[in-house]
């Protein structure tokens, strides 16, 4: 069933067989047993794209919900058995798994020896995703933050920052509104990050829209290119102390200030394990 649903999700035998760490071809008989052993065909394979058949679409909603009921019992059982056991799926935005969560995850790992940890970086946007489909438990988004579905914890609190090259007009200043950087080039993270979006916000409330003349998913690509003149960019102050260059300067914004808060998610109606909860309260106790 776990192989199925994964298939499924995925609409595709290839994909599925990476997620699931099993060769394609062993995936595939797998799938065929099931279907022998349920009598029904569940994948129509004699289209062109990935297409479950209604009895294989019904079946994918309901053993997804299966599946998530299965897990969340066997947590049950496994807290009900030892307080410092269980497994953990946390997502973290790359940006900041490289100012503070890759220490924090050490740390937390050599305290709780007996829980499973894994961690998937990707975008805040991804994150969030992932955490709303059940796909991982814990998600490592930045605030604002605002849904009914979700338990936010607020951990971690900073700034966004302009960056520009040590000979642009505007590196003389400390301080610039989000007006003044209206017609320059603007280096920044890509879609799946959520700073995009609120870059984005914060300028459509100025009263323009950027001129983004490149994405990236790697913040220090962004800040080598602004090393380079190539444009400016807006990226959170903590980061930029990972990257070390005389030709860069960083100028706080005013009108109106642009802060970079870090929170943990966690969907409302999942089963919070003791696991989960012991991640929760070390991340907000650490000393960052």
């Amino acid at each position: 069933m776990n192989y199925f649903v994964e298939i499924a999700r995925q609409e595709s035998f290839t994909n599925a067989s990476k997620k699931l760490y099993i060769c394609q071809s062993a995936l595939s008989k797998a799938i065929k047993t099931f279907e022998s052993e349920l009598d029904i065909i569940l994948i129509d394979r004699t289209s062109k794209t990935f297409k479950l058949t209604p009895e294989g679409q019904l079946l994918y909603e309901n053993g997804t919900i299966a599946l998530k009921v299965i897990n969340e019992q066997l947590t049950k059982l496994q807290d009900s058995i030892s307080l410092e056991k269980g497994n953990i799926k946390v997502g973290v935005p790359p940006v900041i798994s490289t100012i503070y969560f890759t220490s924090t995850i050490q740390e937390f790992r050599n305290m709780y020896k007996n829980i499973n940890l894994s961690v998937i970086e990707a975008g805040a946007n991804t994150v969030k995703d992932k955490v709303e489909k059940g796909e991982i438990d814990i998600g490592v988004v930045i605030l604002p933050f605002s849904s009914q579905d979700f338990n936010i914890t607020p951990v971690f609190m900073s700034d966004n920052v302009v960056v520009v090259h040590k000979n642009h007009p505007l590196a003389s200043k400390k301080e610039v509104s989000m007006a003044e950087i209206k017609d320059e080039p603007l280096i920044i993270l890509n879609e799946t990050y959520m700073l995009h979006d609120r870059i984005k916000a914060l300028c459509a409330k100025a009263g323009f829209e950027p001129n983004i003349i490149c994405t990236s998913s790697q913040w220090d690509f962004i800040a080598e290119m602004v090393a380079l003149n190539q444009g400016i960019s807006i990226l959170p102050r903590p980061i930029l102390s990972k990257f070390y260059s005389k030709n860069i300067r960083l100028l706080t914004i005013k009108d109106p200030e642009f802060p970079w808060n870090i929170a943990l998610i966690v969907r409302k109606d999942k089963y919070v394990s003791k696991a989960i909860k012991l991640f929760i309260e070390f991340v907000k106790n650490i000393d960052l």
